[in-house]
C-alpha cells in the first residue's frame, strides 16, 4: 500500500486527521508531534522522519504541518512521493506575524493555555456542531509543547522557492471561511507549482479536513487516484 503520513498542526494532535481514516487503500501514518522538543522547523521535521520507515510516502499537512511537509521537501526530497498541502502557506511571518506569536508564548505562560485555544477555537472551526470535539483535540496539547511550536513558526524559512524546485504532484486546499489562512494563500501557492491543484472546500474555516470530512476526502481520493495511484500502476508495469 502507497503510504500516506498525515502531520498534524499547532495546537492539534493526530486525532485531527481521524476522519481521513476513511480513506481506503493506503496505507495511513500519523505522527504525534505534541511533545517534540526542537523550537525550528528542521527539528520538527526530523522528528517526523525518524519515526517513519519509508522510502517514499505522501506527506499531507494541515497547518503548521504544511510547514514541516515543506521543510520535509527540502531536506530529503527523495522520500516525497506526492504533496498534500492543507491551511498552510509558503511564506514565513513578517514581523507582526512573530509578534503575535511571542504574545500568544506571553498569555500561555501568565494565564495558561485555554486562554489561547478559546481565541483559536472559531478560528480553526467554523461549524458549532463540531467545535465541541474540535476542543478536545486543541486542549490534548501541553502547555510546552504549545510555546515550542509558537517559536518553530515564528522562526520558520520562507518556502517559495522550495514549492518552485518541487517536482512532485501537489494537491493545495483551503476553507472558504479560513481566517488564518484564507484562499488566496493556496491560490498563490498553487501558481508557483510544476503540478498543483487547488481545492477550496465550503463553509469551513482552517481545520477543513476535519469540519468538512466527507467533502475533503472525496477530494483527496479522486486526486490520489488520478496522481499517484495511476503513476504507481504505470511505474509498476515497466
Amino acid at each position: 500500500m502507497i503510504p500516506i503520513v498525515w502531520i498534524h498542526g499547532y495546537p492539534h494532535s493526530p486525532k485531527i486527521f481521524e476522519p481521513q481514516l476513511e480513506i481506503k487503500g493506503y496505507r495511513h501514518i500519523r505522527p504525534d508531534l505534541r511533545n517534540v522538543d526542537g523550537t525550528t522547523m528542521r527539528e520538527y521535521a526530523s522528528a517526523v522522519l525518524d519515526d517513519i520507515d519509508l522510502d517514499r510516502a505522501v506527506f499531507a499537512g494541515v497547518s503548521m504541518g504544511g510547514y514541516i511537509t515543506m521543510q520535509i521537501v527540502r531536506d530529503a526530497p527523495q522520500r516525497v512521493l506526492a504533496l498534500i498541502l492543507m491551511s498552510t502557506r509558503e511564506t514565513a511571518d513578517d514581523d507582526a506575524g512573530r509578534a503575535a506569536r511571542m504574545r500568544a508564548i506571553e498569555t500561555i505562560r501568565t494565564q495558561g493555555a485555554k486562554a489561547v485555544t478559546d481565541a483559536l477555537l472559531p478560528k480553526m472551526i467554523v461549524s458549532e456542531a463540531v467545535q465541541a470535539e474540535g476542543r478536545k483535540i486543541l486542549e490534548s496539547v501541553p502547555p510546552e509543547g504549545m510555546i515550542n511550536a509558537l517559536q518553530a513558526m515564528a522562526s520558520r524559512p520562507d518556502s517559495t522557492e522550495t514549492l518552485r524546485n518541487a517536482n512532485v504532484p501537489a494537491l493545495i486546499i483551503a476553507g472558504d471561511k479560513d481566517p488564518i489562512t484564507p484562499p488566496s494563500d493556496g491560490e498563490r501557492m498553487v501558481t508557483l507549482m510544476r503540478d498543483a491543484e487547488l481545492a477550496p472546500i465550503a463553509n469551513a474555516a482552517h481545520l477543513a479536513n476535519y469540519e468538512r470530512p466527507q467533502q475533503v476526502n472525496h477530494i483527496i481520493e479522486a486526486w490520489l487516484a488520478r496522481k499517484v495511484m495511476a503513476h504507481a500502476r504505470v511505474s509498476a508495469m515497466r
